[in-house]
């Protein structure tokens, strides 16, 4: 293995393993024959610290670190890496791989894509006799944040023209989450550089199961900044089916009982102050959106979970390494329970620590719930709802933070560490579950806001990121979403842990 102390060595390593990932079409990282993540949806990064290699990889649920030692193995679609957990004492492997060969068998997801690009051009020549089709790709283009997952180009007929993007259903279901926002990113390039053609339009080719999420999406674009049209479309077909998206305008949302989790907390609470003492001061116990377990939290990462209501029973660890409490290991669980506290702290001694680093979201979550008005002094403090379950019949999603401001206009508060496209798209999925829950005047009866006089403006739409890692792509994003959705962008100080501090706060055009 090579020495902490050769940097050259290490670099070397460093540049191997970011051209191996760099070359493939679908790199996903695994350790113990478990999948931790797809490279092509998750942030990674390595690094030269301190005369280590280190391997960081997150996304907004999870993050790991790795310490990299040494190059295990070479293998066709897999590249092996000695590896050490922050903190630990024992080495094992990292593998990087190429996704085909977990998923098999319909070819390679190479040969598929270039299937679907031959097919689709030839249905848009069938459909669109007279038209020409330009800047036909899949490729991938980093410089202006275009993804190979989605096939598009432009379709010319004198000086007019409309974007096109098309979707294979042999896509990862990311590819679907993120198609509006890089259909919008297209066009609004191809309106940059196509100085002698008009380019009004964006036509979405979808296989059913993208359909329903991008519709409901689309009826909230501005419709004098882009005309969107989406055609349900998949190989074998022979014409596409066009979509009305103005029957997709509301997405019907379940909300979960406010007091059914407040009394799940109560007693929950009870039994846990028994096993944990004071130790349990500084925490947080958080209802599961299931109304039947909470979660115990130090700065939003997760050490205890309580399940239950009638015989609750206690189980402590790390996702993955968890153990039921009882009377044997009760000196174990205030160990684990102290040393988290002491690691997961801005002043931690061992920054590198999985303590530190996994669930980074949540931990700023925290720290907003303690005073909400360092985002915007219109918040009202005693009114914040943390990781409120709204279940649609698109999935059953969790809002990071509603409020409500003092003029009692509802406010949805969409958090990010990290540089995210899909920001926008994303925090417009919350914005229409809640407006369409206030419209109905559920939040009252289901036990939000006890005595407030809700407005019947629609919701604000706060998008809450530190300051250089919004996406270049937001704003470009956000001008082609209806004038009615009020968003605000607030920018945060990189060191936000050591307290927040907000750089910039500003409201985002949604008009052109």
């Amino acid at each position: 293995m090579p020495s902490p102390r050769d940097p050259d060595l290490l670099l070397e390593m460093q540049r191997e393993i970011e051209a191996w990932v760099q070359s493939r079409e679908h790199p996903i990282v695994v350790e113990d024959e478990v999948e931790l993540f797809d490279l092509t949806a998750a942030r990674w990064k390595l690094t030269v610290e301190f005369g280590k290699l280190l391997f960081e990889a997150w996304n907004a649920e999870r993050s790991i670190a790795r310490r990299v030692e040494a190059i295990a193995f070479r293998d066709r679609g897999r590249l092996g890496v000695f590896v050490r957990k922050p903190g630990g004492r024992e080495t094992g492997t990292l593998e990087f791989r190429e996704l085909e060969r977990a998923e098999k068998p319909g070819g390679s997801r190479v040969a598929n894509r270039a299937r679907f690009r031959k097919e689709f051009l030839a249905l848009l020549k069938r459909e669109y006799p007279g038209w020409h089709f330009e800047h036909v790709s899949n490729r991938s283009d980093l410089e202006h944040s275009l993804s190979t997952w989605y096939t598009r180009g432009l379709a010319r007929q004198g000086r007019t023209g409309w974007a096109f993007l098309g979707l294979s259903e042999s896509e990862p279901v990311a590819a679907a989450d993120g198609l509006l926002a890089h259909g919008l990113i297209w066009l609004d390039l191809l309106r940059d550089q196509s100085q002698r053609v008009t380019v009004p339009g964006l036509k979405l080719f979808l296989p059913p199961a993208a359909v329903r999420l991008n519709a409901h999406r689309a009826a909230c674009l501005n419709s004098r900044a882009v005309q969107v049209e989406i055609l349900e479309w998949k190989l074998g077909n022979d014409h596409p089916a066009a979509i009305d998206c103005a029957d997709f305008g509301n997405v019907e949302t379940g909300l979960a009982l406010r007091r059914q989790g407040e009394l799940l907390v109560e007693a929950h609470t009870t039994l846990l102050r028994e096993w944990a003492g004071d130790s349990l001061e500084p925490m947080d116990l958080v209802p599961d959106p299931s109304g039947h377990s909470s979660s115990l939290r130090v700065r939003g990462l997760e050490v205890a979970r309580v399940e239950g209501q009638i015989s609750p029973r206690v189980y402590f660890g790390l996702e993955g390494s968890c153990q039921k409490l009882d009377k044997e290991n009760r000196p174990e669980f205030r160990r684990f329970l102290k040393h988290v506290l002491e690691l997961r702290t801005a002043q931690s001694k061992n920054k590198s620590h999985e303590f530190y680093h996994l669930q980074s979201e949540r931990w700023l979550e925290s720290l907003l719930l303690r005073d909400i008005t360092k985002i915007d002094p219109d918040l009202v403090p005693q009114f914040i709802y943390p990781q409120v379950p709204a279940f649609s019949s698109l999935d059953r999603g969790v809002i990071d933070i509603l409020g409500v401001t003092r003029r009692g206009r509802m406010a949805v508060i969409e958090l990010k560490l990290h540089e995210e496209i899909n920001l926008p798209i994303q925090g417009l999925d919350y914005w229409l579950r809640v407006k369409w829950l206030a419209d109905r005047h559920q939040f009252h009866e289901r036990g939000y806001f006890h005595g407030v006089e809700l407005s019947t403006a629609p919701p604000l739409l706060y998008l809450v990121c530190p300051a250089f890692r919004f996406h270049s792509t937001t704003e470009r994003v956000i001008r082609y979403l209806d004038s009615s959705i009020e968003i605000i962008q607030v920018g945060l100080n990189v060191q936000w842990r050591e307290g927040i501090r907000v750089l910039f706060r500003r409201s985002a055009r949604t008009d052109r």
